[in-house]
């Protein structure tokens, strides 16, 4: 199913009604550094002179401005210039793993998203712009989320921040470039690939084995044995993870994050990027045919199609018996946690 693309006039003073089809809130990684790990005096202020363009945000708030490139345009209040810039170093480098992974992928132009300075203007907007669903997204108290093609979250430190932008750009560039829906496990686990960063020379290479926040939550998960078993990790619904407790949301993201690092750098890349592809040309919901979901429900990735559809894409793409993947991941996340930092094994990924 193609999905509906967003409004592109500014829903600051419009109040424009999305309807909710993917949620993807998350609790941010905690981030004590006040810059970004690789870039030194000199380079912020290298980078902060980098041309950027930068025009006024009509009808927005008095402190707002619009920050754009070829790809993105980004309403932002934050003021500070190389964080501006910053911001649009990541989201470049987010659009250009996922045109790695889904090479003939076509995202429209440009994408929008909203970086606020504070919770306060965030929850304005959401409040303004979600309806009756902002009590659930309110919900989110560090981090922040994507809403049919458009992404919002505000500054805590500037890692966090960015942290938090890479995880939704990801689901951004998903929603508006694939014809079908992925599972929540897959779509999150996806996201959280683009968590953590290191700079050279100004830009953010991507270093999903070094996410230590869900690396010490997998780690505790682990050892009080509150892992989820494979087959109820690939049913859950994002959505419903966010009401749970905050060990609970850690856990649940920890997961899908060491579960997608495996099967993007092992026998099982192959199969991950044919099952993106598949859901570039819109060839996923053949899988699901004969299962008695409606059309409506897999519009609105309803909890039951995601429970269909999480566990069937798992055994069509990846391992038709369901426990020899389990015992596959489970030794290696027994690999992965064994030691901070964790061995790189036969490839340590950077994007």
């Amino acid at each position: 199913m193609k999905h509906t693309h967003f409004p592109s006039s500014s829903p600051w003073t419009l109040g424009a009604v999305l309807v909710l089809v993917t949620l993807a809130g998350c609790a941010a990684p905690t981030a004590p550094p006040l810059w970004p790990t690789g870039l030194n005096a000199a380079q912020r202020r290298q980078l902060a002179a980098a041309p950027l363009v930068v025009r006024a945000w009509p009808h927005g708030p008095r402190d707002g401005a619009i920050i754009e490139n070829d790809h993105y345009h980004v309403y932002t209040t934050i003021e500070n210039p190389l964080q501006r810039r910053l911001i649009i170093r990541v989201l470049d480098a987010a659009y250009a793993r996922f045109l790695r992974l889904v090479p003939d992928a076509r995202p429209p132009r440009p994408l929008l998203g909203y970086v606020f300075r504070n919770r306060r203007q965030w929850a304005r907007f959401t409040r303004k712009t979600t309806g009756g669903m902002a009590c659930l997204y309110l919900r989110i108290r560090a981090g922040g989320y994507e809403r049919t093609g458009v992404f919002a979250l505000w500054r805590t430190t500037v890692p966090e921040m960015l942290s938090v932008l890479a995880h939704e750009a990801w689901h951004q560039l998903s929603f508006t470039a694939l014809k079908n829906h992925l599972p929540a496990w897959l779509d999150e686990g996806l996201a959280t690939q683009n968590e953590a960063m290191r700079w050279r020379d100004g830009r953010p290479q991507f270093t999903p084995r070094r996410n230590q926040p869900r690396w010490l939550a997998l780690r505790f998960a682990m050892a009080n044995r509150r892992l989820l078993p494979l087959r109820e990790l690939v049913v859950t619904q994002a959505g419903d993870v966010i009401v749970q407790s905050s060990t609970d949301i850690q856990t649940y993201y920890a997961e899908v994050w060491s579960l997608l690092l495996y099967l993007e750098h092992s026998r099982y890349r192959g199969d991950l990027l044919g099952l993106l592809e598949a859901a570039r040309r819109g060839k996923l919901a053949a899988f699901l045919d004969h299962t008695g979901l409606t059309p409506r429900q897999i519009a609105d990735e309803s909890v039951r199609w995601n429970s269909l559809a999480g566990i069937i894409l798992l055994r069509a793409f990846f391992c038709e018996h369901v426990h020899r993947l389990q015992r596959r991941y489970l030794a290696f996340i027994r690999r992965l946690t064994r030691v901070w930092p964790p061995a790189a094994g036969n490839s340590d990924p950077i994007y």
